[in-house]
């Protein structure tokens, strides 16, 4: 087959939705041709060949000092949109889009309408309520709206979590027969074959450094852990629009120990995340959480926070492979992860064999079903 995969955001860029995107198609290129069409990245080219996928990037917005970094995320996202419909114009069998930009999901069905091609949606979340907390109401009402509609585009949804496909169903309305559940997963080859010695106390974050993701409330939670374990630490590792007021706070909280590091090559990531004591996601936020798979897989029990809306709660169960805690709980949660040797090692234990069910390989295969049966029903 030949795939179009259309994504905002695709590595190096670091967001889950645009990883997804590439561990998926990089396993699906050793049979059939893939064609990634993304956003211009600076540092690189706008064709290139990247594991067996053909790379196009494209609409790298013009920034300025000016500007705030949400409006040059938006209209990044409205031009790549706008964009795409000029770009797509080969003779594709399948066009997945990520579900990351609603006007993007209209340019891609007009896109398939135009060329008779079958048009799957991949849905990493349902906004629906979020839309009027997260955006300014100019943007959430048509946002809302636009949602809404958006299920009827494709011939397939595909909702990458249980939680993405209940809100689907029950929000949007959605017929349960248009969607198929296909997690995200993990590279466990990549993560077995790296050794590192795990650091006690050696707390870790790893994402973007967006307000949903309330890191903030972890910064808190350690200054106050900090002052009984004096040897823990915290390492964040990830770039966005909070960094400065994260480094800000810290200052402020004199929390001089603490790392911000920039997104680091994947093995060293994995290197950090197994010598980490544990890894938390601080978020009211996800989709499902593609850290939450990397941390078990790396031997480190993972933290998360119960949100209405949010999908953790689909892969961490409490107490058994991570914590799932309120967010007034991360402090409380960190420190019976210190000092309970045996929740601990139960949780490690249970995590690392949860995790085995989740590898990349066969969330690709379950993807290249989907676009099959999509292409022959047309």
């Amino acid at each position: 087959m030949k795939i179009a995969m259309i994504t905002t955001f695709f590595p190096p860029t670091i967001v889950g939705s645009g990883n997804r995107f590439y561990e998926v198609g990089k396993r699906l290129s050793d049979e059939h041709e893939i064609h990634v069409y993304t956003a211009g990245i600076k540092g690189c080219t706008n064709e290139e060949k990247m594991d067996g996928m053909y790379i196009h990037r494209y609409s790298m917005p013009k920034t300025s000092k000016t500007e705030s970094i949400d409006r040059e995320y938006h209209i990044l996202k409205l031009k790549f949109s706008l964009d795409t419909l000029k770009k797509l114009n080969k003779d594709f069998d399948v066009i997945d889009c990520n579900v990351v930009s609603k006007p993007l999901s209209y340019v891609s069905y007009f896109a398939s309408k135009s060329q008779s091609i079958p048009l799957i949606l991949t849905w990493h979340e349902v906004w629906y309520e979020q839309n009027f907390k997260l955006l300014k109401t100019s943007m959430a009402i048509p946002g809302f709206f636009m949602e809404l509609f958006m299920p009827k585009l494709a011939d397939i949804n595909i909702a990458v979590s249980e939680t993405t496909k209940r809100r689907l169903i029950e929000l949007l309305k959605v017929n349960p027969d248009k969607i198929s559940l296909i997690s995200n997963g993990v590279d466990l080859n990549r993560f077995n074959s790296i050794l590192a010695e795990k650091k006690y106390g050696r707390i870790l974050y790893v994402g973007r450094l967006e307000s949903h993701k309330c890191i903030d409330t972890l910064l808190l939670a350690y200054y106050k852990l900090k002052k009984i374990y004096t040897d823990i630490e915290l390492i964040l590792v990830g770039k966005g629009p909070q960094k400065e007021y994260l480094q800000n706070l810290s200052k402020k909280l004199n929390l001089k120990d603490i790392k911000f590091q920039d997104p680091m090559p994947y093995e060293q990531l994995i290197a950090t995340m197994k010598s980490s004591w544990t890894l938390v996601l601080p978020s009211i936020k996800e989709g499902q959480g593609i850290v939450l798979f990397e941390a078990m897989a790396a031997g480190t029990p993972p933290i998360a926070i119960k949100a209405e809306g949010s999908a953790v709660g689909d892969v961490i169960k409490n107490n058994y492979n991570g914590l799932l805690v309120q967010q007034t709980e991360i402090e409380s949660a960190i420190q019976r992860l210190l000092t309970d040797e045996d929740l601990y090692a139960n949780v490690r234990k249970n995590g690392l064999e949860f995790v085995k069910e989740y590898d990349w390989k066969k969330m690709a295969a379950k993807t290249a079903e989907i676009y099959e049966l999509v292409r022959r029903k047309r």
